[in-house]
């Protein structure tokens, strides 16, 4: 199996498993740091930043 298909099958299972979760807290406003200190997600801070600017543009897109 190819490290980029690998990579690919990691993000969309982790994606799948934890990401409605995520995006759920930061939605309602929880912080980043909260999530890293508080929920034992399997995601970095900066995975965590991407989340929010899409979820951020995703809402101003809807405006």
């Amino acid at each position: 199996m190819s490290s980029v298909f690998r990579e690919c099958l990691s993000n969309f299972t982790k994606d799948f498993a934890y990401g409605g979760a995520v995006r759920h807290l930061l939605k309602k406003g929880i912080s980043i740091d909260r999530i890293l200190r508080d929920y034992k997600y399997p995601y970095t801070k900066e995975e965590l930043l991407q989340m929010k600017e899409k979820l951020e543009n995703a809402q101003k897109n809807l405006k």
